[in-house]
């Protein structure tokens, strides 16, 4: 639009190194000129920086030029690069002056000092002031939001403008429509893959950040309807009030002022007759059934319908493209499509056969998307029919793995069949997967006793992530298997059953060799069987081997520190309970075990100081109590040791 301005994009500037290469010429060229002074005279000083100007300027004057005739433009450029050289050399003078003649004007060499130090202050001063002047300028006008425009495939239409409008200060959006999207034949979607057939079904026409100025007041719009063979320019009033704006948060790096403020997604519906609904997640902003339409050439509809026809491929074809106006004409699908948006049905939806750790995410086809649970999908609720299904699962982190695409058309014939059979006005979705990497579902519509295989959907999996989940749950499942012959194993030592214990034991290391705590099941076993000697042998295999989980390396070293005190080498076992410690330092129990040797070992005072802390960590018992009790002196008559 004429004398409207719209929002033009302020990068932030920085400071940048590139300055310090021509401030180094420059101080090069004072420090010759500094020995030419001083030597030689101003006549060669001066001289030699008319020379270099000549040459510098030269070069980068006709640089990559054909001629090289000395032209006024360059004589000029000499001029200048030289009086620049010579008043940066003037300070070089007032110091060759002072230094053979005891003479200083302080005056002029405040001017210039003043000038040669102020000029790329106030330079850059206002080079970053009217940056951010700009940021905070485009901030106060304008407010962000992300904008989507959609409208049935079928309705092929060439968007020549839309636009909010602040016509009191005469600033519109920045919304610029390309009119790329190509109508893909059904032979071109056959041999697609389901994810990029899809988003081609669903693509939609604009979809980017934009801004809209504040107070805006008009919502423009004006199209071509292909299949109609109607345009529509529309200028209808807009609601600003009804749009809740929030502060931007990002990014964290720029200050409030300049994030300004942005609005939840917008987004835009064309239907036929020139109807349209601009709606946000909150509220309907503007909704029209249908609009006039305005007249214009028939070369102008012309040139929309060539534009609209080179998008496509196998329809850049005159023939083609008009035998496909002709059969969108003759349907009445693109109307079907329109009523059911709006549709509302009771339904809900169980699945089998998939883990319990899947929740859902539904597009519908009033175009919502919402996230749900399960359990509340499968309780019957009025929601408009689902689009795509959406399956996530909860595991180390959140994957969504696979889509269900519904053809909305053909489920609603279904229901409408089963509604037809009965009374009642609700209806069951059931999606029974029998193998999920096989995209073998089947999808029943249930209503009034009435049950209806749906096939008009297709499977859209992320085989990737599939991957990812059936490897966690391979490796729950191994888990789950090793933790409980683990606990089998403890029971056979319990029982005195070692043979049956060990080879537990080699069950567990055949699942997983690096599983650690099947070591410190076998280094109990050993000591068991073949007693200390054997036991002891073989601790750096053990601890070697558990060394990568520092929980159960901990208790190897402990272990082995037990196994000393019970041979009452007491002196032996400490450095093992202090190895404990510091792997482990949050268990009491080795702090506990350390000071049962300080206190076998009659050292009161080391002994009472573990025990001590022991007990602060949380840990009680009977040997904990009698430390703490005879303040770390042992007494061999009352003692638990006796």
């Amino acid at each position: 639009m004429k004398n409207y301005r719209s929002y033009k994009r302020v990068d932030p500037v920085y400071f940048s190194g590139e300055i310090f290469f021509p401030v180094g010429l420059l101080f090069v060229a004072a420090l010759i000129s500094y020995f030419l002074l001083y030597f030689l005279g101003l006549g060669f000083a001066v001289f030699f920086n008319a020379a270099i100007a000549w040459c510098g300027y030269f070069y980068f004057f006709y640089y990559g030029k054909s001629s090289a005739s000395i032209s006024l433009e360059f004589v000029f450029g000499v001029i200048v690069i030289t009086a620049l050289l010579l008043f940066v050399d003037y300070g070089v003078y007032a110091l060759v002056t002072y230094q053979k003649t005891g003479t200083f004007n302080g005056l002029y060499f405040s001017i210039w000092l003043a000038v040669l130090l102020g000029t790329p202050l106030v330079y850059y001063t206002h080079y970053f002031g009217s940056n951010h002047y700009a940021q905070v300028n485009l901030a106060s006008t304008y407010f962000k939001a992300t904008f989507s425009v959609f409208h049935d495939r079928e309705l092929l239409m060439h968007i020549d403008s839309i636009a909010f409008v602040n016509s009191s200060k005469h600033v519109i959006s920045d919304i610029k429509l390309e009119n790329n999207i190509c109508f893909y034949s059904e032979e071109e979607l056959s041999e697609m893959e389901t994810q990029s057939k899809y988003y081609h079904l669903n693509q939609s026409t604009f979809s980017g950040l934009i801004h809209i100025p504040f107070d805006a007041d008009r919502f423009q719009i004006s199209w071509f309807s292909i299949v109609e063979d109607r345009y529509y320019n529309i200028d209808v009033p807009f609601p600003m009030e009804k749009l809740e704006l929030e502060e931007e948060k990002y990014p964290l790096d720029e200050p409030k002022n300049i994030r300004g403020k942005k609005s939840k997604r917008i987004y835009l519906h064309i239907y036929q007759n020139g109807g349209f609904k601009l709606y946000n997640d909150d509220t309907v902003l503007l909704d029209f059934e249908a609009n006039n339409e305005t007249e214009i050439t028939e070369e102008q509809k012309q040139e929309k319908i060539i534009a609209n026809r080179r998008c496509h491929r196998f329809y850049d074809n005159e023939e083609r493209f008009s035998q496909l106006i002709e059969r969108i004409k003759n349907s009445n699908d693109i109307q079907e499509r329109f009523e059911l948006k709006d549709k509302l049905v009771v339904w809900n939806l169980e699945f089998e056969g998939l883990d319990k750790r899947n929740y859902l995410e539904i597009n519908d086809n009033y175009f919502k998307y919402y996230k749900i649970e399960k359990e509340a999908i499968a309780e019957p609720a009025l929601r408009h029919l689902p689009r795509k299904i959406i399956f996530v699962h909860r595991g180390s982190y959140l994957r969504t793995w696979m889509r269900v695409h519904v053809d909305v058309q053909k489920l609603n014939q279904k229901i409408e069949e089963v509604l037809a059979a009965g009374s009642k006005n609700q209806v069951l979705f059931s999606l029974d997967f029998k193998d999920a990497v096989a995209k073998d579902l089947i999808f029943t519509v249930i209503g009034n006793d009435k049950k209806i295989v749906f096939t008009g959907w297709e499977i859209e999996i992320d085989e990737y992530r599939k991957k990812e989940i059936d490897d966690e749950h391979l490796e729950q499942k191994e888990d789950e298997t090793k933790r409980a012959l683990l606990k089998e194993g403890w029971d056979f030592i319990f029982a005195k059953n070692y043979e049956e214990a060990q080879k537990t034991c080699n069950a567990i290391l055949l699942i997983d060799p690096q599983y650690a705590s099947a070591y410190f099941l076998e280094t109990r076993i050993l000591w068991y069987t073949k007693g200390f000697e054997a036991s002891f042998k073989k601790r750096k295999y053990y601890f070697t081997k558990t060394q990568h989980e520092p929980p159960v390396n901990a208790l190897i070293y402990n272990n082995y520190g037990c196994i000393l005190d019970r041979e009452l080498r007491y002196e032996e076992s400490l450095p093992y309970f202090e190895k404990a410690i510091e792997i482990n330092p949050k268990e009491p129990i080795f702090v506990c075990n350390l000071g049962e040797m300080y206190y076998k070992l009659k050292q009161p005072e080391k002994a009472l100081k573990e025990a001590r802390k022991a007990k602060m960590m949380g840990y009680q018992s009977a040997m904990l109590t009698e430390i703490i009790t005879n303040k770390g002196k042992i007494d061999s008559d009352k003692s638990v040791l006796k």
